[in-house]
């Protein structure tokens, strides 16, 4: 099923959205969020850390880099799900009084986001990992790359939020940018 959600949502995001509606999948969303963090915390975060890959932010607390780095090796993964569920409550609290499909509710929310922010994210993995290990991984690289594919995440989730839950499409594109901001800041706070 996984294999066959994956395949769909890549080649036909609209027609899995639409079908969004009638299956549960919020423990499939949370997993593959999981795994996305969880993952990119055992090979990117341990290539940088390996690496001493420039810090895109400063340290906070003056904590010695080599050690948050080393840190955030650990804590990657839970914290991003608590960024993903700050993420989705924004999503849900500003879109509800807008969808004309009802109900638009936070489980339901954060199964549509969740899957939005996974899929694009896919080829992320191995090329972050590659350009850290050739030595390109510095911010002129990095940080259009990862804005590219937050584009992404953000188109589908504005694309979902009009498929699942009617809202409209200049109020799907604003809450998709709220998606993407508020993933912006959340990560900005504690990620290096």
């Amino acid at each position: 099923m996984i294999r066959y959600l994956l395949m769909f949502f890549l080649l036909q995001p609209a027609g899995l959205f639409t079908r969004l509606r009638g299956y549960d999948l919020l423990r499939l969303a949370i997993l593959l969020q999981f795994f996305r963090w969880q993952s990119t915390a055992l090979t990117t975060m341990v290539s940088m850390y390996q690496e001493r890959s420039p810090m895109l932010l400063p340290v906070p607390f003056g904590i010695d880099p080599d050690l948050y780095r080393f840190i955030e090796i650990f804590l990657y993964g839970p914290y991003g799900l608590l960024i993903m569920t700050g993420t989705v409550y924004l999503v849900w609290v500003r879109g509800e009084p807008h969808a004309t499909i009802k109900p638009m509710t936070f489980r339901k929310t954060w199964e549509l986001v969740g899957l939005c922010f996974f899929g694009p994210w896919l080829p992320c993995l191995p090329l972050d990992v590659l350009l850290v290990k050739i030595g390109w991984g510095g911010f002129s690289v990095i940080i259009p790359w990862h804005i590219t594919v937050l584009a992404v995440e953000v188109f589908l989730t504005a694309l979902g939020l009009h498929n699942v839950f009617g809202i409209s499409w200049p109020r799907a594109i604003w809450l998709g940018g709220v998606a993407g901001a508020a993933f912006l800041v959340f990560a900005g706070i504690l990620i290096r």
